[in-house]
């Protein structure tokens, strides 16, 4: 389970003012929308349900879902939940830290062959052409969600900013591939 950095919370209080939902449902969200730079697991979320409802920031009740004959704990944020979603978002951010492995690998490179390099950096930029084309799918979805009610307009600026941030990513694979190619590794 990875570390619960206490965002977890605000997190899932965000989702829940969107619209009522099953951690499952929040969980698939994440995993769509917001894969690109946050992830959350269902260790986090369920547990963060329940202390959510117990704080008095959430409210749950049973839904039975068609189709699958179990019931499903459906969650709904409360003026109290609100409250907090606002004032956390009213705090500065924390100082971000970013862990990219191929950066590493490319630091340590004159202990390698240019090839393993390069075909590392062939299969970054190959990933983000496929995060690419998923953020730009999302803003498609988002569109869509508007129409139905749903706004997701600041969710898009998050989407957006995974195509600078794919974008970004893979022109840099691409001088560091010439880099590579042309020095030798040197």
């Amino acid at each position: 389970m990875k570390e619960n950095t206490g965002i977890t919370k605000y997190v899932i209080l965000g989702m829940l003012a969107r619209k009522p939902q099953t951690g499952y449902t929040i969980k698939k969200w994440l995993e769509n929308e917001y894969s690109h730079f946050w992830q959350e697991s269902f260790g986090q979320i369920y547990p963060t349900l329940r202390k959510l409802a117990a704080e008095g920031l959430a409210v749950s009740s049973d839904d039975m879902q068609p189709g699958n004959g179990r019931g499903q704990i459906v969650y709904s944020i409360t003026n109290t939940g609100r409250k907090a979603l606002s004032d956390w978002l009213r705090k500065e951010p924390e100082i971000e830290k970013l862990r990219y492995e191929i950066l590493l690998k490319i630091s340590f490179g004159d202990n390698t062959e240019p090839e393993v390099l390069l075909g590392q950096l062939d299969h970054l930029i190959e990933r983000n052409a496929k995060r690419l084309n998923d953020m730009n799918e999302y803003i498609e979805h988002f569109k869509q969600l508007k129409q139905q009610d749903v706004d997701c307009s600041y969710s898009r600026l998050t989407a957006l900013c995974g195509v600078y941030f794919y974008s970004a990513m893979s022109e840099w694979a691409i001088e560091a591939k010439k880099f590579i190619s042309e020095n030798g590794g040197k």
